[in-house]
């Protein structure tokens, strides 16, 4: 994860807003959902931890 996706995300938490987000942060409205997506799939469980978790 890169500081500008991080930098995205605590703006995003602070605004709850992605339009205001991205201007606030001079970006566009897709690359703050970008960021997002990126944070979602990065702490999103393996496979064979849900598997693990499930099975016991």
């Amino acid at each position: 994860m890169e500081l500008r996706d991080i930098e995205i995300f605590l703006t995003l938490a602070d605004l709850l807003h992605f339009g205001r987000t991205a201007e606030r942060l001079f970006v566009s409205v897709a690359r703050v959902s970008q960021a997002i997506k990126s944070r979602n799939a990065a702490s999103a469980p393996s496979s064979s931890t849900e598997t693990a978790a499930t099975s016991g």
